[in-house]
């Protein structure tokens, strides 16, 4: 009798499907650059198991589908603000770190907020150590922490989670 492949082994097979479609998508489906992209898919699939090992948590289409229309339009307005902000002669930023506790469970959760922000204009994760995650703002004047807590909201909906009202992550 045969045993379900291993979380980290499903992990790695999915991993490395999804790279290798997106290496077929980049060459264009040039079937001379199969061989090679084998061998680099695996070795980034496998490579990215070791330093990044499943969670166990899993996505949620509609909390997918919700956030990504959350990025793309944070990501429009927020990339209006800073050009707005960059062609403006008195350069209006205060730049600066603040640090927050964040609330969303360690492994993926906190990773895809971490990374999540770092992609939208006008922060930068500089530092995620535990539940502490330290950012580089443009402006420390901004409503920084209001954003950082929707957008942990939303990337909770991917895995399924929910923050209750004192932010404990709830299943």
């Amino acid at each position: 009798m045969q045993s379900a492949p291993s979380l980290p082994a499903l992990s790695l097979l999915l991993r490395g499907a999804a790279l290798l479609v997106v290496w077929w998508a980049l060459t264009l489906g040039e079937t001379s650059a199969l061989g090679f992209g084998l061998g680099v898919t695996a070795l980034v699939a496998w490579l990215s198991v070791r330093l990044f090992p499943p969670s166990g948590y899993r996505l949620q289409p509609l909390g997918l589908l919700s956030f990504l229309g959350y990025f793309l339009t944070r990501s429009v307005v927020a990339g209006l603000d800073v050009a707005r902000r960059l062609l403006s002669p008195a350069l209006p930023v205060h730049p600066g770190e603040i640090t927050l506790t964040l609330y969303l469970p360690e492994g993926s959760p906190r990773w895809l907020l971490a990374n999540t922000l770092s992609l939208m204009p006008g922060t930068l994760s500089a530092l995620l150590e535990g539940d502490q995650l330290t950012l580089h703002c443009l402006d420390t004047r901004e409503p920084v922490e209001q954003d950082v807590r929707e957008t942990e909201r939303q990337v909770a909906r991917v895995f399924g989670l929910s923050l209750n009202d004192i932010g404990r992550t709830v299943r």
